[in-house]
């Protein structure tokens, strides 16, 4: 990530002395966090800014939502969580600069922060939030793999210094416990994107989906998570015809394996690391 002149390193100072409305986002006083914020939401017939309603909506947002909604709701799609969360509209998503920028790798932390305080706590709903970026030309599966893990890399060295990990999961990407952390909450992250071998993670913006990890413990304790489990795997054949074999149930094996939707090999590394600087 190159940083950019167009902006000053952000400081715990900064938002403290911030007079910023959203008071509650550390990445509110940033200027290119702000500016390239995107957070957007869908009320049944039009794409809405829910936290800032005087912002215009992108039209080209607007027609990637509309390319994801038509995909997400489409004949067979597996995922019935994503499918659940739109037909509830319980889902929340934006339109980003390049993937792995650093002006996406701050907007999305902006955005991230709104989502985590829009839905402080996990419902009856699945929800989610959806991160598409307008760019760069994607080459292969593992061209978007090294851009995922630059983008969360990125994204963590903003979050740390203001949040701990969440303590319900390790930082450590090798663990079978690991889950990506952001705002203190730990999230299962799904990239898709033009050159994905599993269809259903085939889109045409470069895609990240941030899923928060509670909610699939939830359907542990109520007993939904196996059956939810085959059902998806279920209509994954039905999609493609094969069922995708890196998903694996939490636990099994680290889930960073699963991120970015490629095949990884069994001696896989994950590239990421956290910084061990404990917010006060």
């Amino acid at each position: 990530m190159q940083p950019n002149s167009h902006h000053m390193p952000l400081n715990r100072n900064d938002v403290i002395a911030s007079n910023d409305k959203h008071v509650w986002n550390p990445m509110s006083p940033d200027p290119a966090a702000s500016r390239f914020s995107s957070y957007a939401a869908f009320n049944g017939t039009t794409v809405t800014r829910p936290l800032a309603p005087e912002v215009p909506v992108d039209t080209e947002l607007v027609d990637a939502h509309d390319l994801l909604r038509q995909q997400i709701l489409g004949q067979f799609y597996p995922c019935i969580g994503a499918i659940s969360a739109f037909n509830q509209k319980s889902y929340r998503f934006g339109l980003y600069p390049e993937l792995a920028s650093d002006d996406a790798v701050r907007a999305v932390c902006h955005d991230l922060y709104c989502f985590l305080h829009e839905f402080p706590s996990v419902d009856s709903h699945f929800i989610t939030f959806i991160s598409m970026f307008r760019g760069p030309l994607i080459e292969s599966e593992q061209h978007f793999e090294n851009l995922l893990w630059t983008q969360l890399q990125a994204m963590h060295s903003v979050d740390s210094e203001f949040f701990a990990w969440d303590n319900n999961v390790t930082d450590d990407p090798a663990s079978h416990q690991f889950s990506y952390s952001i705002g203190g909450r730990s999230m299962y992250v799904i990239g898709m994107h033009p050159q994905a071998s599993r269809l259903a993670r085939t889109r045409p913006y470069p895609t990240m989906v941030f899923n928060l990890h509670q909610q699939f413990e939830r359907l542990r304790a109520l007993g939904k998570f196996e059956p939810m489990k085959q059902t998806i795997r279920s209509r994954e054949m039905t999609f493609q015809g094969s069922i995708n074999p890196m998903l694996e149930t939490f636990g099994e094996n680290s889930e960073a394996r699963q991120y970015s939707g490629r095949a990884v090999p069994s001696d896989w590394s994950c590239p990421f690391h956290t910084h061990k600087n404990d917010p006060t």
